[in-house]
């Protein structure tokens, strides 16, 4: 049984999120069915996968980004469960759903993400992975409760908060929660735990010296104090006058500094080389002929 027509997918839609809009409607005309129909198929009420007819009606408008389990849970709907067609139909939404996610995320992305090489402190991790969320979506923090909570290791929303906000270290399951609930790839996650690994690596405290005599915490020797002093002062004087970026941290501004040294040094190595080479051939050109 047909439904009443569906209004036109929203006119101010990005188009990204009208493509998944789009494709939405075209499960359920090739379904020919209603939404009513559809809220029944995907679970009996009161049931973590249940979507009622009102959610996937909104899902389809085009009016805002819907949750990516809604849609799943509306192209497991429009067809018969179980069959390979249904995997094809979510792969195929979770695609477009990911295109929109992103589309929704670009404007609030400022500046460029980092290399996980480049995250090395537990407020650069939470940057980060504020990133990640962006790109899935924004899912409140609520949401990523019941995500991580439906995968097997729950994440509080008041922990997921702090971990994002760099004020506290996420735990390997955490983390691997969060990611999951992010739609990070296996791949991905990967290189996430060896940034966490790192991260860890750096906050253990220093080992005392076998050595008998001397210090036996190092940051407690008057030169190591010293050092240490200085180089905030320098930091603070290169945050004031904009050397550091906003989103650079000490050890992000010495590496890139080694990195342009280094590039500086190719190029005048080049340049001495070019020209000697010049002077070679001018040498070549002006020497007599010989007899």
């Amino acid at each position: 049984m047909m439904g009443r027509p569906t209004n036109p997918v929203a006119v101010g839609a990005r188009p990204r999120l009208r493509a998944l809009a789009a494709y939405l409607r075209q499960l359920k005309d090739e379904t020919r069915t209603t939404y009513t129909t559809l809220s029944e198929r995907t679970g009996p009420p009161n049931t973590p996968r249940y979507r009622g007819a009102s959610t996937l009606s909104q899902a389809a408008r085009g009016t805002h980004l819907p949750p990516l389990e809604t849609v799943l849970a509306y192209a497991r709907a429009a067809g018969d469960p179980g069959s390979h067609s249904t995997q094809w139909r979510e792969a195929k939404a979770r695609s477009l759903w990911k295109a929109a996610a992103i589309e929704k995320a670009r404007p609030h992305l400022t500046g460029r993400g980092r290399r996980t090489r480049q995250v090395r402190t537990r407020a650069s991790l939470g940057q980060e992975l504020t990133r990640l969320r962006l790109r899935a979506g924004q899912p409140s923090y609520s949401a990523i409760e019941q995500a991580t909570k439906a995968d097997g290791h729950r994440v509080p929303r008041s922990t997921a908060h702090l971990i994002l906000k760099g004020k506290v270290l996420p735990s390997r399951e955490q983390l691997l929660a969060l990611l999951k609930a992010f739609d990070v790839s296996v791949a991905d996650a990967a290189q996430w735990h060896a940034v966490l690994d790192r991260i860890e690596d750096r906050q253990r405290p220093p080992e005392p010296p076998r050595r008998g005599g001397g210090y036996v915490c190092a940051d407690a020797d008057p030169a190591v104090q010293e050092y240490l002093e200085r180089r905030e002062r320098d930091e603070e004087i290169k945050r004031r006058t904009g050397q550091i970026h906003p989103d650079e941290t000490y050890e992000d501004y010495e590496e890139r500094m080694r990195e342009k040294a280094f590039e500086q040094a190719a190029d005048d190595w080049l340049y001495d080389l070019y020209e000697d080479d010049d002077e070679t051939e001018k040498q070549t050109q002006t020497a007599p002929a010989p007899d």
